[in-house]
């Protein structure tokens, strides 16, 4: 879940959105709902698990749940707030155009 802390006022010298803080790795794809994913994180959890090779084989290696990849989440919110900082600019030159 997201939870929103509070509501100010933009930092011009903040690009936005940006990522605050996070706790715990979402669910792959297709994992099975909530019961499927904590099958998931059992089995990988537990190499005697009769499942366990299946489902790292399945993942495509070792799932981590509290290692949330800071940086990859901070790479892809960067390129959105750059795609979101030229689409604005994109936007205030057409306007200026106009006149």
């Amino acid at each position: 879940s997201i939870t929103v802390e509070a509501v100010t006022d933009a930092d011009p010298a903040v690009e936005y959105p940006r990522f605050v803080d996070g706790e715990r790795r979402a669910p792959p794809e297709d994992v099975g709902g909530l019961s499927g994913f904590e099958e998931f994180l059992n089995a990988m959890a537990k190499p005697r698990h009769a499942q366990h090779r299946e489902v790292v084989a399945w993942y495509g290696g070792r799932f981590e749940p509290d290692n949330i990849g800071v940086d990859t989440i901070n790479d892809r919110i960067a390129k959105i707030a750059r795609r979101r900082t030229l689409g604005k600019v994109g936007y205030a030159k057409s306007q200026n155009n106009r006149h």
